[in-house]
């Protein structure tokens, strides 16, 4: 049941993708994009990029219909068919998306889904692919918050978490799955389980777990089934 807590690891790393550093974001302004048409502001400080956004480098890579760039508010911002990549260290780290939005002086950011499409984040690395999707992902770096909405479903190799809303605090490193009955459903060599509750909470940083309102479920082990009356006693 350990492995459990590796997919909510991921939750620290999905921001990244949506927003860089400023020496990073210096890289994607001006002739280092290409599109079919630039267009420049001068007096408002503003940036255009309009039909078949590109940009490319050994780390990132970033494609899109539009981008704009207000270098005086320092907001940034690409939509349509929005993909955003960083491929470092062994690990992958992509984003699909229809707009994305990040905001540098307050270090503020979301992504938004499209009508035929959901906002999908999928984290790659030797051990393990942990995919996020959602309609909404929102997420603010100075207060270390973490925000996804809208048909969310988190998931690894071994085990998904279906949502409404997931929130995440990385300084307290409390992790919170609402819904009507969030769920999570998971298998692996040693067995499989299944846990619905009105509240399901995780702190990643000691690892306990909490399921609160009405918990239910099972859990399978060496073939022995704990149903849902013994569920309760596993779980504390």
């Amino acid at each position: 049941m350990k492995k459990i807590f590796l997919l909510f690891t991921f939750i620290f790393l999905a921001p990244f993708v949506l927003s860089q550093t400023e020496q990073d974001l210096s890289m994607l302004l001006g002739g280092m994009v290409k599109s079919d048409k630039w267009i420049i502001r001068k007096d408002s400080f503003e940036e255009e990029f309009i039909g078949n956004v590109h940009y490319e480098n050994e780390i990132y890579k970033v494609l899109a219909d539009k981008a704009l760039s207000k270098r005086k508010d320092k907001t940034y911002e690409l939509s349509g068919n929005v993909f955003a990549s960083r491929t470092e260290d062994n690990t992958v780290l992509t984003l699909n998306a229809n707009r994305v939005f990040y905001n540098q002086k307050k270090d503020t950011g979301f992504a938004n889904s499209s009508k035929k499409a959901q906002v999908k984040i999928i984290y790659t690395t030797p051990e393990n692919v942990y995919t996020l999707l959602a309609n909404k992902v929102e997420f603010s770096n100075k207060a270390n918050f973490f925000k996804a909405t809208g048909k969310v479903q988190l998931s690894d190799k071994e085990n998904t978490l279906k949502a409404e809303e997931i929130t995440f605090d990385r300084a307290s490193g409390i992790f919170e799955a609402l819904s009507v009955r969030p769920i999570m459903l998971g298998k692996n060599k040693d067995g499989s389980y299944a846990l619905e509750a009105d509240r399901i909470i995780v702190n990643t940083k000691t690892g306990k777990f909490n399921a609160k309102g009405s918990p239910q479920g099972w859990l399978t082990l060496e073939k022995d089934v704990i149903a849902q009356k013994n569920f309760k006693k596993l779980k504390e």
